[in-house]
């Protein structure tokens, strides 16, 4: 579960603290992210920026369906972990008056833009509707602070469910299908779709670890900013930064060579065929995913290190791809999240990215730490 930069550090503890009460075997990674705000009704779109996939949409429009509001954020591993659930959702559901709007508040400024925004739409084949609040008008009208929440809202516009963060994919299923039989009583609905191997945390011998908290590259967020080099941030500049190697501490992120200080990222600031300036993490997790952007709007190979030499196969994230010689590396061509790594086991690791054409910005990483029973 994400949460805006207010209030961000409480959430972090709890975050850490569900990690530790599932290792001890008590499985409350779902149970835990349960919220409730004030909110009892659909409330208006009013001070969106613009709708996706749909004609502008407002409570009177959507009355007598059932919809799902899912608040979201295309660069949040959270969030994309549960779009398989909701595109399932969408398709057995929709002849049934079912729906889902998606309210997309952005993180970055980049993931405010329309059409990056509409770009993922069409990579992550999302089809229902998407109202824009670049602006958060919605999200501060929910009273929301998490990436996903989402507010069941019955066919009288009354909300009915409220749910931050992953999890309890089945029980939301439920509950959609309860709605539509009261519509539909004679419907032949299908069985809940079982949990996907990756989320199934109730499975024998399954275990959450400490992870390391997500990691802001950028200085927009103040004493959370993450650089670890003696150097410091610089506000519009590029510094020749040095490595204090051997001195790296988890969760920071340590630069060599030249970098540009934006406010929201760290972006290599030259082009370098060999590939010798680089960004340094030390983390404990099983999965590291980044937000990177090609920031010249060309594409950009980073070679990925994983403890010192180059990233294996077994290890690699679903972005990773491998050249002739096997070395591993990421092609950013787009501003989103990449997923970088994939250990089999938690493990405490050291990940280098190296930049060969200038222009890679450096956004933030983000981790996650479960093992989910037989692959343990």
């Amino acid at each position: 579960m994400r949460v805006k930069a207010l209030g961000r550090s409480v959430l972090l503890t709890a975050v850490i603290a569900v990690g530790l009460i599932c290792a001890a075997g008590f499985n409350s990674k779902t149970s835990a992210a349960a919220a409730q705000t004030g909110v009892k009704t659909i409330l208006p779109f009013d001070g969106n920026t613009g709708w996706l996939n749909s004609q502008p949409l407002d409570p009177q429009a959507l009355k007598g369906k059932i919809v799902l509001l899912d608040f979201w954020e295309y660069t949040c591993i959270n969030c994309l972990k549960a779009l398989p659930y909701e595109r399932a959702w969408y398709e057995r559901y929709k002849p049934y008056g079912f729906t889902i709007v998606g309210i997309h508040t952005p993180e970055f400024a980049f993931s405010g833009d329309s059409a990056n925004v509409a770009a993922a739409l069409k990579r992550l084949d999302i089809a229902w509707p998407v109202v824009l609040d670049s602006n958060s008008a919605i999200w501060r009208r929910y009273e929301n602070q998490f990436w996903p929440h989402e507010f069941l809202i019955d066919p009288q516009g009354r909300v009915v469910a409220d749910h931050a963060g992953e999890g309890d994919y089945p029980e939301t299923e439920r509950r959609i299908q309860s709605l539509i039989r009261k519509l539909h009583p004679a419907a032949n609905l299908p069985v809940p779709m079982a949990l996907l191997p990756a989320d199934n945390y109730t499975k024998p011998g399954a275990v959450c670890y400490p992870q390391t908290n997500e990691v802001y590259v950028g200085m927009w967020r103040g004493a959370q900013a993450a650089l670890g080099n003696r150097e410091g941030y610089r506000a519009g500049q590029v510094v020749r930064y040095k490595d204090p190697t051997g001195h790296h501490l988890d969760g920071f992120v340590y630069l060599q060579g030249a970098w540009f200080s934006a406010e929201q990222a760290m972006v290599h600031a030259e082009t370098q065929t060999q590939a010798k300036d680089y960004l340094d993490l030390r983390y404990h997790a099983i999965q590291v995913v980044s937000v990177l952007k090609p920031e010249a709007g060309k594409p950009i190979t980073v070679y990925v290190d994983q403890d010192g030499k180059p990233l294996l196969k077994a290890d690699a994230g679903a972005d990773v791809r491998f050249d002739a010689a096997g070395r591993a590396f990421l092609m950013v061509d787009a501003p989103r999240e990449y997923d970088v790594v994939m250990n089999k086991h938690f493990g405490h690791h050291e990940l280098v990215l190296r930049p060969v054409e200038y222009g890679l910005g450096v956004y933030s990483f983000a981790f996650e730490s479960c093992e989910v029973g037989s692959d343990r």
